[in-house]
């Protein structure tokens, strides 16, 4: 052991602490030895952003699928990108620096199909000499020019998908300018210094765990430590001056105007007409996926989103906005959803915006909520929990939490097996707030029969004897005729159930792991309760006569019942979930609830036939 002792020593007082690895980051792709972050609000109003970053890769897929190459979006009119330094120490300590065909200027593959936006760039640096243990050096500036942001603005996590053992994030203002900011999910407080005439913000933080990998987290990362930022003096002031920008005027052109009145001439029931003109601006104009922060946060008026055939999701907002106006639905304006714990009303910033949604008042139909990306079947205001709206209206925005709300769900059926196995009868379905397809049935009440799966499909719905269509709630009847509905194995017969797929389907939830570590959140809360009744043929009656399964607790309520009386099986099955946020130390017992809701033996019936 003397021997090496001196080489050992060297290398640890050589060899930086933070650089030292626990056993448990020797299971992740990567672990950023060192991380640092770097925001700059100058005197003159221009803003400068570093990043630089020392990142150890571990496996093969840290270098061929995730971490081998770089990517800077930036828009050259306005901002300048410098890199700094970009090598790589490969695993025996040679530096490799990245040679000058490493670095590639490309249109970002969001603006592809966006002339409006295809002056932006995107460096992609090639980082050479990568291998297993080899550790990426990269080292970059971008300068952005007065003007094209609002005000300096941020939302950082404080943590990556992979371990860092020491971050370093600072926000630098002029003094006498005032920064708004908020550490959330951490109780980490800055160091206050001064360069000159900066004031100085700066976090210091070692042994950050990883982002955990399992599904279905609380949506807007509301688990992690982040500092949301901003130099403007709140919200309202921000939103009023985001509103000063011509697309705000709703201006419509010549064309513009006679293709609403063709339209309305055609529809003239409201609510007809404003599906129409959303089916327009959704189907007949390309969405731009260009983020906003990379337009500067702009909009194109109107008439250059329509003269372009295409916009980003805040265009598109303002010309449906400006198309609704004109079609005489004065009480319209684009929203601004964001994630309710992100929401600071002293912290003005844009950065945190989720999406851009329409508020219409349809006379005799209320206040809806649409899509620009997509034909919403449902009022968006059912599926965006935990949401703040902004409706951009002047002279000040509109801002409200949406409340919580409950979907409910009842499915009957009613129906006959003949000796020749085939089904025929009936189904009746009505649904509430984010289970009510009112929107859909509204447009088409043929598309009705594309709500339901399972144990039918479409050709085996008849025409509806009713569909009523409704804002507070929806029903739909069907007379239902399927010719092999049962499968069969020796003398046993399997029904499979139908299945509503706006209820507790569309949760997406089927197969749930054995254990978790970080809260899930579903979609809603969702109370479902299905119950369906067949006449069988003579000598064939259900496996199990009689039957009852409920498990009830914190999370919820699971049911499932078999009743047989003569020649009639009612089956019952409901599901009521208590929670949208479900703790680890719940997590146990919500599973319980869902794996019955989605286990086979609970999704059909089995038939047997007596000699």
């Amino acid at each position: 052991m003397k021997k090496y002792f001196p080489t050992l020593l060297i290398s640890i007082l050589l060899f930086p602490s933070s650089f030292l690895l626990y056993s448990q980051d020797e299971n992740y792709d990567a672990v950023y030895f060192q991380l640092k972050k770097e925001y700059t609000l100058n005197p003159d109003g221009s803003m400068d952003y570093r990043y630089m970053k020392k990142q150890k890769l571990q496996t093969y897929r840290a270098f061929f699928s995730l971490y081998g190459e770089s990517f800077i979006v930036y828009h050259p009119d306005f901002q300048t990108l410098k890199v700094n330094e970009a090598y790589t120490v490969m695993a025996d300590g040679k530096k490799n620096p990245s040679p000058a065909n490493a670095f590639n200027e490309v249109l970002p593959g969001f603006a592809a199909n966006a002339p409006a936006y295809n002056k932006l760039r995107e460096m992609v640096i090639t980082h050479s000499g990568t291998e297993r243990n080899a550790i990426l050096n990269l080292d970059y500036s971008l300068h952005t020019q007065k003007g094209f942001y609002p005000c300096l603005m941020g939302n950082e996590l404080l943590c990556e998908t992979e371990p860092v053992k020491e971050l370093t994030f600072v926000i630098r203002i002029p003094s006498g300018a005032t920064l708004n900011y908020s550490v959330l999910n951490s109780k980490e407080t800055p160091f206050i210094t001064r360069e000159g005439d900066l004031q100085v913000y700066t976090w210091k933080i070692k042994d950050i765990p990883a982002i955990s990998t399992e599904e279905l987290q609380k949506g807007g990362n509301d688990l992690y430590p982040r500092v949301i930022f901003s130099s403007a003096a709140d919200r309202n002031t921000l939103y009023r001056d985001f509103q000063k920008q011509e697309a705000f005027s709703y201006g419509l052109n010549t064309e513009m105007k006679q293709a609403v009145d063709a339209l309305a001439a055609q529809y003239k029931d409201k609510a007809d007409l404003v599906l129409k003109l959303q089916d327009k601006v959704v189907n007949e104009l390309r969405l731009y996926p260009v983020p906003l922060k990379y337009t500067g946060f702009t909009s194109r008026t109107s008439q250059e989103t329509w003269n372009s055939n295409g916009g980003t999701v805040l265009e598109k907002a303002v010309l449906l906005t400006s198309l609704l106006k004109e079609a005489g639905l004065s009480e319209t304006c684009p929203v601004i959803t964001v994630h309710n714990s992100l929401f600071d009303g002293k912290i003005g910033s844009l950065v945190d915006l989720e999406d851009v949604l329409v508020k219409v008042n349809i006379p005799e139909t209320g206040t809806v909520y649409l899509s620009v990306n997509t034909i919403n079947s449902t009022d968006l205001l059912y599926s965006s929990q935990d949401k703040v709206f902004v409706e951009l209206k002047k002279p000040d925005a509109g801002i409200g939490k949406v409340s919580p709300c409950i979907n409910t769900v009842k499915f009957e059926g009613s129906f006959a097996i003949s000796d020749k196995k085939q089904l025929t009868g009936s189904i009746t379905c009505s649904g509430s707030q984010g289970a009510n397809p009112f929107l859909l049935l509204l447009k088409d009440k043929h598309k009705a029969k594309s709500l339901f799966g399972g144990g039918l499909s479409s050709s085996d719905l008849k025409e509806p004897v009713t569909v009523n269509a409704g804002k507070e709630g929806s029903s739909m009847s069907f007379s239902v005729m399927k010719e092999k509905p049962l499968r069969s194995d020796s003398d046993y017969y399997f029904l499979q159930l139908p299945v509503y797929n706006n209820g507790i389907e569309s949760l997406g939830i089927h197969l749930l792991p054995k254990e978790r570590s970080t809260p899930l959140e579903v979609s809603s809360r969702i109370e479902e309760e299905d119950e369906f009744m067949f006449v069988l043929p003579e000598k064939t009656k259900p496996f199990l006569t009689e039957e009852m399964k409920e498990i009830k607790n914190h999370a919820g309520i699971f049911i499932f019942e078999i009743k047989t009386k003569g020649e009639k099986t009612t089956v019952k099955k409901s599901l009521k979930l208590n929670k949208r946020i479900i703790e680890p130390s719940e997590y146990a017992e919500f599973k319980a609830l869902m794996d019955h809701w989605n286990a086979e033996r609970y999704r059909e019936v089995v038939f047997k036939v007596t000699k």
